[in-house]
């Protein structure tokens, strides 16, 4: 398949490229020194990169063993490579080129030793001192990280500006937690804590420094790393000449002064991979690269890099290959620079090639999917009921619900639904004198309101006394067999009232409110009247 170029005017592929990106869920990142040059750190192959300069230092070091310090700085370095006439002028021989200071070969040859170590020296306190701010592809990368994205950044890099963002790069830290791609863990809140080591969240190292950094030294003979700072060893560096190892000398005058033979005192030089030497991690950097092609990302983002290198070619190869693989073809590879990829070596690997600045295209990006940078890692709902606040959760626990005490039911009256032979365990329902009233005044006439008192009253039928919720067979039976007055059976309030509106017989209220009619022969009031009408039928 043919590499889509995508230009700065192809607004439907680059919103095609934007949407891939933003419902991505895993993505690794590969980046090199395109991405710095906007900060004023210039690149390795055009002409005013770093190459070009290192041949201008060259120059001047072959003439002085020790080059002077006014002529080492990069600045100065700059002016004296602005075209290509004044390099003519300088008489740079023919057969040295920039990219030689960075092969290993430099440690045979003092003339070039001491032009790397005046170039380093110089790079790093522009870097330190004159470089204020990172690009906003540097940002992109923290962005990534900060929305659980990013699998990785492999950079080749030495000026260590991911580490200003927060951006871990110690490869100590190794591969971190692959919980952190859970949906559980993406919607917890992120508290610094859960990205600390061994927590959920843990990325360990996330950007991992291929070529090394320019944070450290490391000793030639020992590879123990120390500072720049100490013991004036940024001075010493510029000049030229490559500082003693302090470890390696405190154990030499040790078996001195012990009267052994003394041993041999490595020289310190920058922690960075030159070409044709082994990374002094190769472990590390191996479990990690095998950890990540195991997590299967589904975007491969490449930036600023010109993939010349042999072994970024092969890293390239590996993660486009597992990338690829995803179903449904899903997975992109996206390479972002100025310069095209060759078509005979990407064709199988590379699916867009946008030919823009990787400045540019972040801030074409963010026009395009504002919502990549909008990093929300906890969502709290909250819901106002009759002025009460109180937090919804998202998940509701398995079993059953709780009633909510805050909750209050507008219903008066709810019925009890009971089967036979199982107590009631809910209270009876409450009647309303004044319902009962309303009710006899419709029927008998406005008269019988008076009887009733004007205040809203309220009567409670009589509870069932307590059982222990054990009925036998027998006992099941005779209660079915029982009148309905000695029946523990409630009577609906519409029953209640219906009985009391045909009623023609006027007696208390409360007696009204008998169950039935087998309860009102029994009363006193029915027994005087039948008694009465006995005495005067006689």
């Amino acid at each position: 398949m043919p590499v889509v170029q995508v230009s700065q005017h192809e607004n439907r592929q680059l919103q095609n490229i934007a949407n891939i990106l933003a419902s991505s869920k895993k993505i690794v990142m590969i980046t090199g020194a395109g991405i710095s040059t906007n900060c004023g750190i210039p690149d390795f192959r055009s002409e005013d990169g770093l190459y070009a300069l290192i041949q201008s230092q060259y120059t001047k070091a072959s003439s002085v063993l020790v080059p002077r310090p006014e002529v080492a700085g990069l600045s100065q370095g700059i002016e004296h490579i602005s075209s290509r006439s004044q390099r003519r002028k300088q008489g740079l021989p023919s057969n040295v080129k920039g990219k030689d200071l960075f092969d290993a070969g430099i440690w045979r040859d003092p003339t070039s030793t001491s032009a790397f170590y005046t170039f380093i020296g110089s790079l790093r306190k522009q870097i330190k001192d004159e470089i204020k701010q990172t690009t906003p592809t540097h940002r992109f990368i923290r962005t990534i990280r900060d929305s659980q994205k990013l699998v990785r950044c492999y950079t080749q890099n030495i000026d260590g500006l991911e580490s200003r963002l927060g951006l871990c790069m110690d490869l100590d830290r190794g591969r971190g937690n692959k919980a952190r791609f859970t949906v559980k863990s993406k919607s917890a809140p992120c508290v610094p804590a859960r990205r600390a080591a061994g927590g959920d969240m843990d990325g360990g190292c996330e950007v991992v420094p291929l070529h090394g950094d320019l944070a450290f030294l490391r000793c030639t003979l020992c590879q123990k790393t120390c500072g720049w700072e100490e013991q004036g060893r940024q001075a010493i560096i510029q000049r030229g000449q490559a500082p003693q190892c302090f470890s390696c000398a405190t154990s030499s005058q040790q078996r001195y002064d012990q009267g052994k033979r003394v041993t041999k005192i490595g020289s310190l030089r920058p922690n960075i991979v030159l070409y044709g030497e082994e990374h002094p991690a190769a472990d590390a950097v191996g479990s990690i690269t095998t950890h990540d092609l195991s997590l299967a990302p589904d975007v491969l983002l490449i930036l600023g890099t010109s993939l010349h290198v042999h072994g970024i070619k092969t890293l390239v190869k590996e993660f486009a290959k597992s990338v690829h693989a995803r179903a449904k073809a899903r997975g992109k590879v996206i390479f972002v620079n100025l310069s095209k990829p060759s078509e005979s070596m990407w064709h199988d690997s590379i699916d867009y090639w946008v030919s823009m600045d990787c400045d540019a295209w972040v801030d074409t990006l963010r026009r395009h999917r504002p919502d990549i940078w909008h990093v929300q890692t906890h969502i709290e709902a909250r819901i106002v009921k009759k002025d009460i606040e109180r937090p919804v959760k998202v998940s509701t626990p398995r079993g059953r619900k709780k009633a909510d005490p805050l909750q209050e039911k507008s219903v008066a009256f709810t019925p009890v639904k009971r089967s036979p032979g199982r107590p009631i365990t809910k209270p009876l329902p409450v009647i309303r004198i004044d319902e009962i009233a309303a009710v006899k005044a419709q029927s008998c006439g406005p008269q019988f309101s008076s009887e009733f008192p004007k205040e809203n009253v309220l009567l409670q039928l009589p509870t069932p006394p307590p059982s222990n919720g054990k009925h036998t067979a027998l006992e099941q039976r005779r209660k079915r067999s029982r009148p309905l007055g000695e029946r523990n059976v409630p009577v609906t309030p519409s029953k209640r009232l219906r009985s009391i509106a045909d009623s023609e017989d006027e007696f208390s209220p409360l007696e009204k409110l008998r169950p039935s009619e087998d309860l009102e022969e029994q009363s006193p009031s029915a027994k005087r009247r039948k008694k009465a009408v006995n005495i005067w039928n006689d």
